[in-house]
């Protein structure tokens, strides 16, 4: 078997077959390559080789790595067995036990997040010509979205001006696996800003499909948007690296504060498993503890 062009030949099944996305297919060509790399011809793989590779797998990474990597393997070998290149899986008979340590969403706090709001709107006020103000309203919109709709900075950067209906207050969101929802901005600073970009954009590129652009009239990219965000912080003078991950999860957070529901909160995060929610709940109630603890040290005035 040539090892390079199966592992292409699954790749292009990944893709075409599963629609897996860009992030996820270069993590199973990263996790696939390591583990042919170190073992030449993996047809010929025992139970036990594998069960020594993963156990070298867990010496060597964290959990959510290593069950990653093992993810991949497993769904390597069921490609094998479906075109016949193998006639059992070497993970048939394996019982895997991957302790699953609980890795709470880092949440930025509440006046880190007025003081990147409010260092946006300052530079809007002060803006020195049209194009930074138009950059600036822009930046704003992809703030205030990011925090109020908690979607993931791809899907932000590919939302297309038929995804967002500001009347009805709606955007549609294309998530991983190209599954669909739908979310509803309640909070009217975002539409405000929406709107605001929406005016200053429409009469340069009304052509263009994506709603945000950079300065070129192309879309958007996740970089820029981390750029956004560290630009602001740092014109706020706040420490700390912050990313657009990081609005998901204050969103998701202060959501689980505020309305209780995990399952209300994983279909608004567009997440397929409630465990991948629950995480929201510890990071509440960890919350919670500081707080309490803060208080009884005499830390917070009531």
């Amino acid at each position: 078997m040539d090892e390079n062009r199966t592992l292409t030949a699954y790749l292009t099944y990944c893709e075409l077959q599963k629609n897996l996305d860009s992030k996820t297919l270069k993590a199973y060509r990263i996790d696939l390559k390591q583990f042919i790399d170190q073992h030449s011809c993996p047809t010929a793989i025992t139970r036990g080789e594998m069960e020594q590779y993963i156990e070298q797998l867990m010496e060597r990474y964290k959990t959510t790595t290593v069950k990653r990597k093992v993810a991949a393997l497993k769904a390597f070998y069921h490609y094998l067995v479906y075109e016949e290149i193998l006639k059992h899986s070497p993970f048939e008979k394996i019982q895997i036990h991957i302790r699953q340590e609980i890795l709470l969403p880092r949440v930025i706090d509440r006046p880190v997040l007025e003081a990147i709001f409010s260092a946006a709107y300052a530079e809007l006020k002060c803006a020195p010509s049209c194009i930074t103000r138009r950059n600036t309203i822009r930046n704003i919109a992809v703030l205030e979205l990011l925090f109020a709709s908690g979607i993931r900075v791809s899907e932000l950067c590919t939302i297309t001006c038929d995804n967002l209906n500001l009347t009805n207050q709606v955007v549609l969101i294309r998530g991983k696996g190209n599954k669909e929802r739908q979310i509803y901005l309640a909070s009217s600073p975002v539409i405000d800003a929406l709107k605001a970009y929406s005016e200053v954009r429409i009469p340069y590129y009304e052509n263009e499909s994506f709603f945000f652009l950079n300065r070129d009239g192309k879309r958007l990219s996740e970089q820029s948007v981390r750029r956004i965000i560290n630009r602001y912080t740092n014109l706020a003078q706040q420490s700390g690296h912050y990313t657009p991950h990081m609005f998901r999860h204050s969103f998701a957070t202060y959501l689980w504060d505020t309305c209780g529901d995990v399952y209300e909160v994983k279909e608004i995060l567009g997440h397929s498993s409630i465990r991948t929610t629950e995480r929201y709940v510890h990071a509440s109630f960890e919350r919670q503890k500081s707080y309490f603890q803060l208080c009884i040290q005499g830390k917070i005035s009531k």
